[in-house]
């Protein structure tokens, strides 16, 4: 018993130990801990907050009051500068080259004056071709001569036996002419036969020399006809020969044509069929913007329609217009894609040819008005729930909004119309 007692004497001893060890260190804690972290430890000490939260502005939130407003929504298109006037040089078109290699071109987008060389392509295979003609020109020249010569010799051998012929009829009547009576009857009968003989050869050189005179022209036509058409096919080969050697037709900027086998520009060392676009000439003060718009696009677009018009190369130029024209029908932008599109041209107000070149990458804006005189908000004072219904947040009094579900109609690029649940005057805040 007295061991028990003892034991739980120690007990309570060493607890009081402890709990006085506790007190201790809860005494000299709240001092460090101030010292380290002012405002951490006790709430008499100081109330004043973090560094890093006194350097954070509060943001006021922006209150929106619904007003009537044009719906606007801004349609881009992209495009490029094009001549509306502008001469195309064109391939030669030679009955003896379906195609023709190019040999020179002017450099592109230099100022060209009339009469200037601008293209040329190969003539090698026309120069062994004009060497043949002119081949056959000079044999059938001489056919001509020789057959001349040929008729000349006939006229004369035909003139010789009329001559002989009418000889012979002569030297016949005087043997006929004798007295039958001084003759035998044998002799006689053979002088009138011999005369009616020469009577009939002089008839056949006569007939022969006429019938050569007749035929004279048409045998000798032969042979000039054979000559006129060496010397056509010599003058044909020579315009085609000179067809590859193309001159600026008049002044102005050299544009290269489109290579739409390559799906590039034509260059020099191109195989180009004839009636193919080569190069143009176009007339600067009729440049215009070409641009190309989708089919879904392309409904919202009307001729008469203002826009803006900036280019890539120029990024402080923009210039007024209009939309003077859309085509009808889709066409593929080149042969490389599958994609269509419609062409809507765009007429400038101001061309200033100094700056304004042709090929320039253009882009259009073109704004729509949607709705005029509607009430209006900005896109980001609409929201869309979890149903996809659109709403807002209306003040209903000075510390109190609440969520208002509203119906929109036209959508533009920063208003939003709004068809039914607000009025105009009414104050929105923005969704967060």
């Amino acid at each position: 018993m007295n061991m028990k007692k003892n034991l739980f004497t120690g007990f309570r001893r060493c607890a009081a130990v402890v709990a006085g060890l506790v007190v201790c260190v809860g005494l000299f804690t709240p001092a460090r801990t101030s010292a380290q972290n002012p405002g951490l430890g006790s709430s008499k000490t100081s109330s004043a907050p973090p560094i890093a939260m006194q350097d954070v502005p509060v943001k006021k939130i922006e209150e929106y009051v619904v007003k009537q407003n044009e719906i606007i929504r801004d349609l881009l298109l992209t495009g490029e500068l094009k001549a509306a006037r502008s001469l195309t040089i064109y391939a030669p078109r030679s009955q003896n080259n379906p195609s023709s290699t190019i040999t020179y071109l002017a450099d592109e987008g230099a100022i060209v004056k009339a009469g200037e060389r601008i293209v040329e392509f190969d003539d090698a295979n026309l120069l062994n071709s004009r060497a043949d003609a002119e081949l056959d020109l000079e044999t059938a020249k001489l056919n001509v001569a020789k057959k001349k010569l040929d008729l000349e010799s006939n006229r004369c051998d035909l003139l010789n036996s009329l001559s002989q012929a009418e000889a012979s009829v002569k030297r016949a009547e005087l043997d006929a002419r004798v007295d039958r009576s001084l003759r035998s009857e044998n002799d006689y009968e053979r002088y009138q036969l011999t005369l009616r003989n020469a009577l009939l050869s002089l008839d056949k050189a006569r007939e022969n020399l006429s019938n050569f005179e007749k035929n004279y022209d048409a045998d000798l036509m032969l042979a000039e006809i054979t000559r006129s058409q060496a010397e056509l096919n010599l003058k044909r080969i020579d315009g085609d020969i000179a067809l590859l050697k193309i001159n600026a037709p008049q002044d102005g900027i050299l544009i290269y044509g489109d290579n739409w086998q390559s799906n590039r520009k034509v260059q020099v060392g191109d195989s180009i069929f004839g009636g193919m676009d080569v190069a143009s000439i176009p007339d600067l003060d009729s440049l215009q913007v070409v641009g190309y718009v989708y089919d879904t696009e392309y409904r919202l677009l009307q001729t008469g329609m203002r826009c803006d018009v900036s280019f890539d190369a120029l990024p402080k130029v923009n210039v007024g217009g209009s939309i003077v024209s859309l085509t009808n029908v889709a066409a593929r932008r080149g042969f490389a894609t599958d994609k269509k599109l419609f062409q809507a041209t765009v007429r400038l107000d101001k061309v200033d040819v100094e700056l304004l070149k042709p090929g320039m990458t253009a882009r259009v804006n073109v704004p729509m008005v949607l709705a005029k005189a509607v009430p209006s908000a900005p896109r980001e004072y609409i929201g869309v729930d979890s149903q996809g219904r659109n709403y807002v947040l209306k003040r209903t009094d000075p510390k109190k909004t609440d969520t208002q579900f509203v119906k929109i109609g036209a959508i533009g690029d920063s208003l939003v119309e709004i068809a039914s649940g607000v009025s105009v005057g009414e104050k929105l805040f923005p969704v967060q």
